[in-house]
């Protein structure tokens, strides 16, 4: 039998447990073990708590300060929860909880397993406070017992800069999907006219993507009226890559985007596109691709880290080149010149991607056999 674990799951906001983690911690919980959610406070504690979920509040975790001071007490606050809580592994994602929440763990005697789920700003852009992150992986992963990676490209750059010992490392296929809850059954049935809708889901960043985005779509829009380009996300303003307010306005009034806020269910905005499109820089592996495949629908996204492993180039999507307006552009066209059983074996075959390969089932049964070793 095995045997009964006390484990936290670790991250910088309860948005991230609740959207990314709680299949996770639902698997863990029906394997025996008792899981705590610590984050910092945020509007999605009432929802992990309505999932019988315990949450433990962390109040000195600001993602994007930098201040020594405030990061030592953050560390300290980690131990000090880790220690009262009597945890067996510490399960952490993003950088804060992998850096200090890895020091926490060591002190308060917890096995620590971090997840790397992709490389922010901080880290690609060279600067002192990104010499600071490289160094203060490089001593907190001495201390973990694993780290895993949502692609190959990221482990890479750890393991060549020696920020991580290679025989700790593994990649896992993203955070995985509930592939019950994105399935192409929710959808009702879709109109049906002659507009093709392409929809963009994150964060309205920059290295997101969107200006790509944007000004593709405008050379599109000008050539031919049949397709409609559409929104969905909000502008992180602690983010130094956000777009302006003033920006998302213009492009609304002028008619480029229908532009649809920030939702916490995407599904209805996925079932009424055709395509979904991520222009992005980077990722660990793009969420939103993955609930568009798991929903049957075609996507687009970029031949960067993380973006290329998530479809198969010509399959279940098209994979056009970083930060190019006009490779973004001809697979746009591309996709307008599909004829529709074309698109629905595009569709077909994105799902079974999911399903095989991204599934939350896949990637809890990695977490699985990992605790079973420690």
């Amino acid at each position: 039998m095995t045997k009964s674990l006390n484990i936290g799951i670790v991250a910088n906001t309860a948005f991230n447990i609740y959207n990314f983690r709680l299949g996770l911690i639902k698997f863990l919980q029906q394997e025996g073990h008792t899981v705590w959610a610590i984050a910092p406070a945020d509007d999605y504690i009432p929802l992990i708590k309505k999932n019988n979920i315990p949450f433990v509040e962390v109040k000195h975790l600001s993602r994007k300060g930098t201040n020594p001071i405030y990061d030592l007490q953050l560390c300290n606050e980690f131990r000090k929860i880790y220690h009262s809580l009597q945890l067996d592994v510490v399960l952490q994602y993003t950088i804060k909880p992998n850096i200090y929440g890895t020091l926490a763990a060591r002190m308060a005697g917890t096995k620590a397993i971090c997840t790397v789920t992709g490389l922010g700003y901080t880290f690609l852009n060279k600067s002192v406070a990104s010499t600071i992150a490289h160094q203060l992986y490089k001593v907190a992963f001495n201390f973990a017992e694993k780290v895993l990676f949502q692609n190959a490209d990221d482990l890479q750059i750890f393991t060549e800069n020696k920020l991580v010992n290679k025989k700790k490392t593994m990649t896992v296929p993203g955070s995985g999907i509930d592939t019950n809850k994105f399935n192409p059954t929710f959808c009702t049935s879709k109109k049906k006219d002659n507009i093709t809708r392409f929809l963009m889901i994150g964060r309205l960043l920059n290295d997101k993507g969107i200006n790509e985005y944007i000004a593709a779509a405008q050379k599109i829009l000008i050539e031919q009226k049949t397709a409609e380009f559409h929104l969905l996300g909000d502008i992180d303003n602690n983010n130094p890559a956000a777009i302006q307010k003033e920006e998302l306005e213009k492009w609304i009034t002028d008619g480029t985007i229908t532009y649809h806020g920030y939702t916490k269910d995407t599904r209805p905005y996925i079932c009424e596109a055709d395509c979904i499109v991520l222009p992005s820089y980077r990722e660990g592996m793009p969420r939103a691709i993955l609930e568009g495949m798991a929903m049957s629908k075609p996507c687009i996204t970029t031949d960067a880290a993380g973006c290329k492993d998530s479809i198969e180039d010509n399959v279940s999507g098209f994979l056009c080149r970083t930060a190019d307006i006009n490779s973004l552009k001809e697979k746009f066209e591309l996709f307008l010149a599909l004829e529709e059983k074309q698109r629905i074996q595009m569709g077909e075959n994105a799902r079974k991607r999911a399903t095989t390969i991204f599934s939350e089932d896949a990637v809890c049964l990695i977490y699985k056999n990992i605790l079973l070793k420690l």
